[in-house]
């Protein structure tokens, strides 16, 4: 029987689960995302790698990054998922991404991409995302896992890795290769801590490596594309689709969820009035969150952005 051109050679690998960086708390009834320093997996991984690992024995499947580890400005909605990608220059959008604008459902357009004039990235709506797809081959099953961050850091340690591998081994398919949860110190936010990131290693001696990438990695495959769901630390509300009664039940939300965060992490009086001093026009400390209600002057965006911030902070 003959191939049917554009069908008949598509391999597709399925997506067996996903793996992440933190995981759901509460605290007085509101929920956060909180890092951890190991990597949250399915439970047939965990029988692999043990309940909490901080290393993964991984391996891409094909020579075409942008398959497992797209890189976009990515803006998500609480209700519809992914609803803009962009790479600051073009972007494939469900919206105008103009500040005031009413977010309207439909099929995605290409428009122009300017972050700095873009109001959902000003507002933190619009973030970068690393969507990561790799094979675990000691576990069972046959197809990828994905895992998606946010983090700069972590994003220039996986590319700086994989073009140093590609410079020795000429490819990076098929490889057996680590990636790690690793300490570094970073500065989200102007404020100094030490965060766990992703990095890329190879577990073998570069003899080693330049062996394995003698044997022929096999045909192509082609990955799944990355799911819509917004990354874990990534905190959305869609304000510009809100009644006024909506916007102050958020704004009353926002207010409990930044006195839980306060509170979890310990945020210090200084680091508050650093934030304000730089982002708004206002004067504020660790006692203007006793109240509880917020006042008149902390309004649905102020508070958005600091809660924003705060989530940047706890996920680098």
């Amino acid at each position: 029987m003959s191939p049917i051109k554009g069908v008949s050679e598509i391999v597709r690998l399925p997506r067996l689960g996903k793996i992440r960086l933190g995981i759901k708390k509460e605290n007085e009834g509101v929920s956060y995302p909180s890092p951890t320093d190991y990597f949250v997996c399915p439970d047939e991984v965990k029988k692999v790698f043990g309940e909490k690992p901080k290393e993964l024995r991984i391996m891409f499947p094909t020579e075409n990054s942008e398959q497992w580890a797209s890189q976009y400005l990515r803006c998500y909605s609480a209700s519809r998922g992914l609803i803009c990608r962009g790479d600051g220059e073009t972007a494939l959008s469900r919206f105008s991404p103009k500040p005031g604008e009413t977010i309207v459902p439909g099929s995605m357009e290409e428009t122009i991409c300017n972050p700095n004039a873009c109001g959902y990235n000003k507002k933190g709506q619009c973030r970068r995302v690393m969507n990561l797809q790799f094979l675990l081959p000691d576990c069972p099953g046959f197809g990828v896992y994905q895992l998606d961050t946010t983090s700069f850091h972590s994003m220039k340690n996986i590319n700086s890795a994989l073009t140093f591998i590609r410079g020795v081994c000429q490819r990076v398919s098929m490889i057996p290769l680590s990636l790690q949860l690793v300490e570094q110190e970073v500065q989200p936010e102007g404020w100094c801590k030490t965060a766990h990131v992703l990095n890329l290693t190879c577990p073998h001696s570069l003899a080693e490596v330049q062996r394995f990438a003698q044997i022929p990695p096999g045909q192509a495959l082609l990955l799944p594309p990355p799911d819509s769901e917004a990354p874990d630390d990534l905190f959305l509300n869609d304000s510009e689709t809100m009644t006024p009664d909506e916007k102050e039940r958020q704004r009353l939300d926002l207010w409990t969820r930044i006195k839980s965060k306060i509170w979890h992490f310990d945020i210090q009086n200084s680091q508050i009035g650093n934030w304000f001093e730089k982002n708004t026009a206002l004067t504020v400390g660790l006692t203007d969150f006793e109240p509880p209600v917020p006042p008149s002057r902390f309004t649905l965006e102020i508070l958005s952005l600091f809660c924003e911030s705060i989530d940047r902070y706890a996920g680098h």
